[in-house]
């Protein structure tokens, strides 16, 4: 089984992968882009070249049910096939996720490690703006203090040059010629807002959700 196929079937039966999202995964794996760790672990980055993909952060992983158990202390099904984490944005262990909202709507939401990035929100609600926010080119998407710059500038300030990975032509291509759509030039013209998980009360859905269920 490719890594497309076997991470699909990874994704619950009511919480399923998203075609679009399965579409731009597809594509990837042609190209090119699943790579293996040294313990056999397999993983997709968004980068043909393997000198591009060693730098890279931002990385796709099979889901484990564990993993979201973690996230919801909870051991009811119904509470955790609402949510598959599936896509590393950072290096300090942060994920993101898809999200079955109260209305049955999947979203894509973040996650922080709490240890670095304490983002805990709704990234985008629809899959064609999460493969528009892939695509800007970002090596880490944990950190939202880097939203208002650009992707070169973030590279400019905060890293040597050599360590920062270059724009994701192959997605870039896809995003903009096969779905029709344009990639903006930073993060927080498509993320609307952002929540750290330490506040006290907030106004995001999956904020709210988590930490209800989570106490349970």
């Amino acid at each position: 089984m490719n890594f497309t196929d076997e991470m699909a079937a990874a994704f619950p039966a009511g919480n399923p992968m998203p075609a679009r999202l399965r579409q731009a995964l597809e594509l990837l794996e042609e190209h090119g882009c699943v790579r293996s760790h040294r313990d056999g672990t397999r993983y997709m980055t968004l980068h043909p070249d393997p000198a591009h993909s060693d730098v890279a952060t931002t990385v796709f992983y099979l889901p484990v049910p564990a993993d979201t158990a973690r996230w919801t202390n909870s051991d009811d099904p119904d509470v955790n096939q609402r949510l598959t984490l599936f896509l590393r944005t950072g290096g300090d262990g942060s994920w993101a996720g898809l999200w079955l909202d109260d209305s049955g709507q999947q979203r894509f939401v973040h996650l922080g490690s709490g240890s670095g990035s304490t983002m805990l929100c709704v990234l985008t609600d629809t899959t064609e703006d999460l493969l528009r926010l892939l695509a800007i080119g970002y090596d880490e998407l944990c950190w939202p203090e880097q939203f208002q710059l650009t992707p070169d500038q973030v590279r400019e300030e905060e890293y040597a040059e050599d360590d920062y990975p270059p724009p994701p032509l192959l997605l870039r291509g896809h995003v903009e010629r096969t779905l029709g759509l344009s990639i903006p030039a930073r993060a927080a013209d498509l993320v609307r807002g952002t929540e750290c998980m330490d506040v006290s009360e907030s106004n995001d859905p999956f904020w709210n959700w988590l930490k209800q269920v989570s106490r349970h």
